[in-house]
C-alpha cells in the first residue's frame, strides 16, 4: 500500500514544519518577554496615595493691593556656579534646520502689549487665556489680568495671596493653566526653599474669571525624612487629573553644580479641586532608568481635547554635552494602586541635543541659559510635539531643539531638529498647536533671543502643516542690558516662558516672553501671533449632517449634505500622516452618499473631505478592521 507510506511521510514533514514553527514562535516569544523584562528591570519608581484638605478660599479681587511684604523673588546671591559649556567641534553634528531650503509661512504679529515688570529676577513668565479673551499673566512676584487688547483689568502680588493663605515665607515659580473643557483656571506656585517650609501651592478657580474665587491647597514640598525642598515646577492636565512635576534639591543646593536629588510627580483630582473638596492625590517619585535618576520631566497635555486616564511626561538628560536619548514616561493615571503604574521608554532621536553655553549681552554682562531641558510639549493625534533648550552644534550658540514623537501605541520614533540663527542666541522656548486639526501639524514656537549686537528680547517662528520651520520673527526688541544681579557675573535670563493656543480663533497663539529695559531690569511682553498658512481653513457651513458607518469596518459609507455644488476630495491618512487613500468627486448640492473601500490594513485613520480650494469640510476618525 504505497499510498499509505507517502501519506505518512507527508504527515511527518508537516509535523516537522509545525514543530519548527512552534519552536520559532517560542523563541520569538521568549525574546520578546526577555526584552520586556529587561526594560522593566531598567525602570524603577515609587508611588504613594495622599489626601489633602483645602487650605483656603480666596477671592483674588478682594486681596489688598499695597502694604504686603513677603519675599517673592529669586535670591540675588544664590550659589550660581555653573561654567559656560565648551563649544564642540562643529563637524560632528550637522544641523538639519540650517540646511533646509523649504520654509513655512512666517507667523504674523496680531497683538503685543506690556505685562508685569517685577523687581526681582528671573521673570518666570507664564500665561493662560480663556475663551472669552481674559489673559491671566503670572510672573515671579505678581498675577495680572488683561483683556485681549492689553487693557489692564487687575493685578495682585503673590505676597498678598501668600499672606491670605497664612504662614508662607517665600513664594516663587508660578504657573497657570486654562482648562478649556471646564472653562476654568489653575494656578500653581511654590513656597519655601528648605525642608522646613517647602510647599507646592495649588489653586483652582471657581469661575472663568480669575479675579473671582479660588480653592487653594497645600502639598508638602518634602515627603521624605531628608532635608530636601521643591523647585522648578511644570504642569499639565489629563481628562481627570492635574499633573505637576517638581524637582527636589538638598538644602543649600540650587542645581547648577549637581543633578536633582529626586523629582516628585503629583497626580491631583481635578474635579475635587474645582469643587473645593479634599484633594485625592497620588505621588510618583524616584523615577530611574538604568539606575540613573530622571529629572526635569515635563507633563504633556492634549490640545484639541484632553486625553486619559493614561498620561505622558517627557524627559531627557538635561546637563549632557551631547545626547540623543529621550525618555517617554507613561502613567496609567488610575487612582487605585496597581502594578506597573509607571513605565519608562527610551526613544532615540535622529538629531542629538546638548548643553548650551551661557551668552554675552550687548554691554558685556552674561546671561545664564540653564539646562538643555525639555521646556514644553503637547499631545496631538497620538503623537507628542515638543521643544527644548540645546546648543546649536553648527554655530556653538544656543538654539531650539524641536521635534515630535510618533508611534506612541507601537514603537515610538523621535524626529527632531535644531532651529538656529547664526547671529542670535535662542533659549527658553515654548510650543503650541496652531493648526486646524489632523493632518495639519502647524505649531508656533516662541523663545527669548539675545546677541552681542542687540539687547535681550522675544522672538517667534512657525512650524508648518508638515512641521517644517519658518523664518524667525522678532516679536519684541530689547531696550537695554539686563543687569539686576549687580554682585554676580551672570544675570538670570529666565527659567521658562508661557504659551497657549487660542480657543476662540483658529490659528492664533498667545505667548509671554520678556525683554531688557534701559534701566537694567526686564519686562514681560505678551503677544499673539497668527498662522499665515493659506490652507488654514475650516468651513463648517459647507457641509451638514455628516456620518460615517460602519465604524469600525472594512468598507465605509459616507453620508452628508452639501449646501452648494462643488468638487470634493476624500482622503485617508494613517497615524503617521501618510496618505493611504484619495478620491475626487464632482457633486451637486443636496444629500450625498458615497461608498468607499480604502484597502488599508487594520488600525486607526483620519478621514478628510476637502473642497476644491483645499478647505477642510469634514474630519472623522475611522477604525479599519
Amino acid at each position: 500500500m504505497p499510498n499509505v507510506g507517502v501519506n505518512r511521510q507527508h504527515r511527518e514533514c508537516i509535523g516537522d514544519i509545525l514543530y519548527f514553527r512552534k519552536m520559532r514562535n517560542l523563541v520569538l516569544f521568549m525574546l520578546a518577554v526577555s526584552s520586556s523584562l529587561f526594560c522593566l528591570a531598567q525602570t524603577s519608581y515609587s508611588s504613594k496615595q495622599h489626601g489633602f484638605p483645602k487650605r483656603g478660599h480666596v477671592v483674588l479681587k478682594d486681596l489688598p493691593i499695597l502694604g504686603v511684604s513677603i519675599k517673592t523673588q529669586e535670591s540675588f546671591n544664590a550659589p550660581l556656579k555653573r561654567l559656560d559649556a565648551i563649544k564642540p567641534n562643529e563637524t560632528h553634528h550637522p544641523n538639519p534646520a540650517q540646511s533646509s531650503k523649504k520654509k513655512s509661512p512666517d507667523p504674523s504679529l496680531i497683538e503685543g502689549f506690556l505685562g508685569q515688570a517685577p523687581s526681582g529676577t528671573p521673570l518666570d513668565n507664564n500665561l493662560a487665556v480663556s475663551k472669552d479673551g481674559l489673559v491671566f499673566s503670572c510672573a515671579n512676584t505678581t498675577v495680572r489680568v488683561l483683556d485681549s487688547t492689553g487693557k489692564f483689568l487687575f493685578s495682585r502680588s503673590l505676597a498678598a495671596l501668600a499672606n491670605e493663605l497664612g504662614s508662607l515665607t517665600r513664594t516663587f515659580d508660578p504657573h497657570t493653566f486654562y482648562d478649556f473643557e471646564r472653562d476654568r483656571f489653575i494656578l500653581v506656585f511654590l513656597n519655601g526653599s528648605d525642608h522646613t517650609n517647602t510647599e507646592v501651592i495649588v489653586g483652582f478657580s471657581e469661575t472663568n474669571d480669575p479675579r473671582e474665587g479660588w480653592n487653594f491647597y497645600s502639598i508638602p514640598g518634602n515627603t521624605s525624612s531628608n532635608e530636601w525642598w521643591s523647585d522648578y515646577p511644570f504642569i499639565g492636565i489629563s481628562k481627570e487629573a492635574l499633573f505637576i512635576s517638581v524637582l527636589l534639591w538638598q538644602d543649600g543646593e540650587s542645581g547648577w553644580d549637581t543633578d536633582a536629588i529626586d523629582e516628585n510627580i503629583w497626580q491631583i483630582d481635578l474635579e475635587k479641586g474645582f469643587a473645593g473638596d479634599s484633594l485625592r492625590v497620588k505621588q510618583y517619585n524616584a523615577l530611574k532608568y538604568a539606575g540613573r535618576q530622571l529629572w526635569n520631566t515635563r507633563p504633556i497635555s492634549g490640545v484639541l481635547e484632553s486625553y486619559g486616564p493614561e498620561f505622558f511626561l517627557l524627559g531627557n538628560r538635561p546637563k549632557d554635552a551631547s545626547n540623543d536619548t529621550l525618555f517617554l514616561i507613561r502613567i496609567k493615571g488610575n487612582w487605585d494602586a496597581q502594578p506597573d503604574e509607571v513605565s519608562i521608554e527610551v526613544v532615540k532621536a535622529n538629531q542629538a541635543y546638548g548643553l548650551q553655553p551661557n551668552v554675552t549681552q550687548l554691554g558685556g554682562k552674561k546671561l545664564r541659559t540653564n539646562y538643555c531641558d525639555i521646556q514644553k510639549g503637547y499631545y496631538f493625534n497620538e503623537s507628542i510635539y515638543f521643544c527644548a533648550n540645546s546648543i546649536d552644534f553648527s554655530t556653538g550658540r544656543p538654539g531650539i531643539y524641536v521635534g515630535k514623537i510618533e508611534g506612541l501605541n507601537g514603537t515610538p520614533v523621535a524626529k527632531t531638529r535644531i532651529f538656529g540663527v547664526d547671529s542670535l542666541d535662542l533659549n527658553y522656548p515654548s510650543i503650541a498647536y496652531a493648526g486646524a486639526g489632523w493632518p495639519d501639524e502647524s505649531a508656533v514656537v516662541m523663545c527669548l533671543h539675545n546677541s552681542q549686537n542687540s539687547y535681550p528680547g522675544t522672538s517667534v517662528f512657525s512650524m508648518g502643516r508638515d512641521f517644517t520651520p519658518s523664518n524667525l520673527v522678532r516679536a519684541k526688541e530689547g531696550l537695554g542690558m539686563m543687569r539686576v544681579l549687580v554682585s554676580d557675573s551672570l544675570e538670570r535670563w529666565g527659567d521658562y516662558t508661557g504659551i497657549q493656543r487660542s480657543y476662540s480663533q483658529l490659528g492664533k497663539v498667545w505667548f509671554a516672553g520678556s525683554y531688557g529695559l534701559a534701566s537694567g531690569g526686564s519686562q514681560t511682553w505678551i503677544a499673539a501671533v497668527g498662522n499665515e498658512d493659506p490652507m488654514l481653513s475650516v468651513s463648517p457651513l459647507d457641509i451638514n449632517d455628516s456620518r460615517v458607518y460602519p465604524n469600525p469596518g472594512a468598507k465605509f459609507t459616507l453620508e452628508f449634505e452639501l449646501i452648494e455644488d462643488t468638487e470634493i476630495q476624500v482622503l485617508l491618512f494613517d497615524v503617521k500622516g501618510q496618505e493611504v487613500f484619495s478620491k475626487f468627486q464632482n457633486l451637486h448640492a443636496g444629500k450625498q452618499q458615497l461608498d468607499f473601500l480604502p484597502g488599508a490594513s487594520s488600525g486607526s485613520y483620519i478621514l478628510l473631505v476637502k473642497s476644491k480650494k483645499g478647505e477642510i469640510l469634514l474630519r472623522e476618525k475611522l477604525f479599519v478592521n
